[in-house]
């Protein structure tokens, strides 16, 4: 994490208490070492998902659906639809379970299989595309996840500071060697992106949020 953890806790103590469903699923998740976003993370996805007024979301890397809720929290009532991808069929069915549970499942679907063999399958373009998936991956997915953004639709990666390690000069081990460049690389390609202005927030483990130019 690019701050301390007591930092993130402290953000996270600062919210309104969470739903009994939410404090469910974040014991789960770090009683079985899933990953998900912090709190501060998931109220700031719900945030701006109203300040957009977004209505199509699209997420890659369900995991329960943790993430997913805190969208579905931004949809204006009645309105907004999310879809969601995973690859772990067993966490999609979880997150589905959840979804049923807070009342929200006829508002996401859930596409189950490997993210860069379902989007080039996608037709309709997002309002907010939100990304929580394998790191190595990032690369391929944002070349597929391009033309899948709406005209000043946004853009929203987690992880991108990948512990502070992404910064020249960091020491982490040999085999995170691989992970670091892939991420380095990602954000200047996301950077260079024309027709984007992109900014990277120190929240959670770093959130790149890029804005899609309406010309």
């Amino acid at each position: 994490m690019i701050y301390s953890f007591e930092l993130e806790k402290f953000l996270g103590d600062l919210l309104p208490k969470r739903e009994e469903l939410f404090l469910e699923m974040e014991e789960q998740a770090l009683k079985e070492t899933i990953p998900v976003v912090t709190p501060p993370v998931g109220n700031f996805l719900a945030w701006l998902v109203k300040v957009k007024g977004a209505e199509r979301i699209l997420e890659l890397g369900t995991a329960i659906g943790y993430s997913t809720l805190w969208l579905a929290q931004g949809l204006p009532p009645g309105k907004g639809r999310i879809t969601t991808i995973d690859l772990n069929v067993d966490r999609a069915n979880r997150a589905l379970e959840y979804f049923q549970r807070a009342g929200v499942a006829e508002k996401i679907q859930v596409l189950k299989g490997d993210a860069r063999k379902i989007l080039p399958e996608l037709t309709e373009q997002y309002d907010l595309v939100f990304v929580d998936a394998a790191k190595g991956e990032y690369l391929d997915y944002l070349t597929l996840l391009l033309p899948l953004v709406a005209k000043d639709g946004i853009l929203v990666v987690d992880n991108v500071l990948f512990r502070g390690w992404v910064v020249p000069g960091a020491s982490y081990e040999p085999k995170y060697e691989r992970m670091v460049s892939h991420l380095r690389e990602f954000l200047k390609r996301l950077n260079e992106l024309p027709d984007f202005q992109t900014s990277v927030l120190p929240l959670g483990d770093g959130l790149a949020i890029s804005v899609r130019n309406s010309l």
